[in-house]
């Protein structure tokens, strides 16, 4: 139960495979100074972000088993550490995040009890319309970039975060810094890709779409 709802958590909120064909080759960057500029422009560009809607496409790639699952749905992000992620095929489901709490399920979960959650979630706010991700002490960052993209690669330090995670890919445009698409790699060998498309920013999304009653 509690690995499903990571997986949808940061399900999030990715780099060297694509849906769509992208064939960005990603060269390492350690010019500090371009490194720098690159986190102090996409701080400024997300803290401008209030709202998004946006529809996703997840492949969770099994490597035991050799095979893909494909799922699909709309993402719902507003500032106040809310999120909603509505998975519509291959099955209807829904998980909402709200500050500390979460709902899947008809189930309640408080974030703030589990660090494991409080940080997969505080990394998924910052991607979608935060600041501070940088300043998250339990990963180390490394920073590659392509003609048309950023990708920024999280390394968990912390025995929990490794239990879950080898790496976390974060791929942003290089034009608008929203971030397109998340890769998460697991110690087994599996990984979950996702891509978000048709991003739509500051709708004034109602908050209705953030209780757990919904």
């Amino acid at each position: 139960m509690k690995r499903s709802i990571v997986l949808i958590m940061f399900a999030v909120l990715i780099g060297k495979m694509s849906l769509t064909g992208q064939s960005s080759v990603f060269k390492l960057v350690t010019n500090y100074a371009e490194v720098d500029a690159f986190k102090t422009e996409l701080s400024r560009e997300t803290a401008k972000i209030e709202d998004i809607k946006a529809d996703f496409v997840q492949i969770k790639t099994v490597e035991f088993l050799n095979e893909s699952v494909r799922s699909t749905g709309v993402l719902y992000f507003a500032s106040g550490k809310r999120l909603r992620w509505e998975y519509e095929k291959p099955h209807s489901l829904v998980f909402i995040l709200n500050g500390a709490k979460a709902w899947m399920g008809g189930n309640e979960i408080d974030v703030s009890s589990n660090r494991m959650f409080k940080e997969l979630g505080e990394l998924m706010m910052f991607g979608m319309g935060g600041t501070a991700l940088f300043e998250n002490r339990n990963f180390d960052f490394g920073f590659r970039r392509s003609e048309t993209q950023w990708e920024v690669a999280l390394k968990p330090k912390s025995k929990e975060m490794k239990a879950l995670y080898s790496q976390i890919e974060l791929v942003f445009d290089a034009a608008s810094y929203r971030m397109e698409s998340v890769r998460m790699l697991d110690p087994s060998g599996d990984e979950t890709l996702i891509q978000l498309s048709n991003q739509k920013i500051n709708n004034r999304l109602s908050d209705d779409l953030f209780q757990g009653k919904k």
